[in-house]
Formats: C-alpha cells, structure tokens, sequence
C-alpha cells in the first residue's frame, strides 16, 4: 500500500497571474513557489493549490493540455458558508452556484476562478436520517 503524506491539485491553466491575483486576493492563500511556468500556494490552514502554464518542454506531454473548466471541482472547507458566500457577493466574485444546503450535509456554493476552475466553498452541516447511514461512524 502507498503511504500518503499529502495532496495537491495542480491546475494547468493559461492565466497564472490572474489565478494568483485571485487565489491571494479572495481567500488566504500565499506563494510557496513561482517561476515563470508553474505556481505553489499555500493557505494559513495548510491547504496546497498548484498552476502550470500548458506546453511546458520540461513536462511530460501528458501534462500539456490547459483545463477545459469541465470535470473538476476544487472543494474547500469553511466554518461558515454564509459569512463566505457574503464576502464572495460583496467582492463580486463570478457565483457559478449559489449558497445553499444539501440533504447530504452541506452548505455551500460555487465560484469560477478566472481559468475557469470551479472552486465549491462548503460548510459541513447535519446530513438528513437519509444521508447519515453512508457516513462512517467515528
């Protein structure tokens, strides 16, 4: 079996600096690393982020295409989806979701950053009697 340490996504996107702008600007995010190619964030909490500009020569071909905005949903957690989605409407951030709860025990709503990433900022809240038998008891 693998041993995981941690995890990171690494988004390859054709605006870095706009997703720095965006990623430091809107929620607390700092540069661990940058180059001209590729930037590392890291939040206060310990949350890691990557970006890659497509069609670097140092990259494997697999890693060339740029992200389509499809398929991928970047889930981070807040304690108050409420304050978020306040924060996120006031700074006029494009809301591909509105704020609201889910029987599955959420609270959240969805952003897309300027690359076209959906970013969902979700509170964990009580799931329904329906939706609490599928989590593991702790």
């Amino acid at each position: 079996m693998i041993s995981l340490n941690s995890s990171f996504p690494v988004f390859i996107v054709d605006h870095i600096d706009q997703a720095k702008a965006f990623y430091t600007g809107h929620f607390d995010f700092q540069v661990a690393f940058e180059n001209d190619w590729y930037l590392h964030l890291v939040s206060d909490s310990g949350i890691q982020v990557g970006f890659m500009l497509p069609n670097q020569p140092t990259q494997p071909e697999v890693f060339h295409q740029p992200h389509n905005g499809a398929g991928v949903i970047f889930s981070v957690e807040v304690d108050d989806a409420d304050t978020a989605y306040a924060e996120a409407t006031q700074a006029g951030l494009d809301i591909a979701l509105e704020l609201r709860s889910e029987d599955w025990g959420q609270r959240h709503f969805s952003v897309r950053d300027p690359n076209g990433v959906f970013v969902d900022i979700v509170q964990a809240i009580q799931p329904t009697d329906e939706y609490q038998a599928g989590y593991e008891s702790e």
